[in-house]
């Protein structure tokens, strides 16, 4: 059989197989891709359960040491409470105080600012005034640590105030007269510090003089 036989023969055969369908074209290839999808899914599936819970391992591992730093600050906070000094005077210095302002009032003056009293301090003073005196003046009494030893003048001051009060030295502050001031009103201030040297009490600086600092008001 020739070419031009055999190609005729072949136009009769293709023409007596039925048609294909472009829909049965098309489901081939929906399924193809169905197929593709189900075979991808099923290897992600198997993939996330071989791989570690990566969220259940790092919760775990953050939560774990949380219970430390918790029982550390509660160990340093329970040790601060135990080293905490307790506030304000003790009571051996509560007493102090008090056997302090009982001396004064034997001097016959009462006291006018416990708070004056340094309960740490060695050089300690209280200010005190006569007795139902109240235009009396005032006197500054001087304790080395709970023991009485003397005052700042012999005479009184209009008016006397504790400016400074360290460990070892005091420092006053005297009213001081000037020329036409009222008695009972001195219009200018000095500072004066004393110091104390073993048990004996020292002025550093000049004391005013008894008219400059004190004039009684006239009834």
């Amino acid at each position: 059989m020739d070419s031009s036989s055999r190609r005729v023969q072949a136009e009769r055969n293709r023409k007596r197989l039925p048609p294909r369908r472009k829909a049965y074209r098309w489901t081939r290839r929906i399924i193809g891709v169905v197929a593709t999808l189900a075979f991808i899914g099923v290897g992600v599936a198997i993939a996330s359960m071989v791989a570690p819970d990566k969220d259940t391992t790092s919760s775990a591992s953050a939560d774990a040491p949380t219970a430390t730093p918790v029982k550390e600050k509660a160990k340093k906070k329970a040790v601060s409470k135990k080293r905490a000094k307790p506030k304000g005077p003790t009571k051996a210095q509560r007493a102090q105080l008090k056997a302090a302002v009982a001396v004064v009032r034997e001097k016959g003056y009462t006291t006018l600012r416990t708070s004056d009293y340094n309960v740490k301090a060695t050089f300690r003073v209280l200010v005190g005034r006569p007795v139902g005196d109240a235009a009396g003046g005032s006197r500054a009494f001087f304790f080395n640590k709970d023991q009485f030893i003397g005052n700042d003048a012999l005479n009184p001051s209009t008016k006397l105030t504790v400016a400074k009060a360290g460990k070892t030295t005091v420092t006053l502050t005297y009213g001081v007269y000037a020329s036409g001031d009222t008695p009972g009103s001195p219009s200018q201030k000095k500072r004066v510090r004393f110091r104390l040297e073993g048990t004996a009490i020292h002025a550093l600086d000049t004391i005013p003089l008894d008219s400059a600092r004190f004039q009684r008001p006239k009834s």
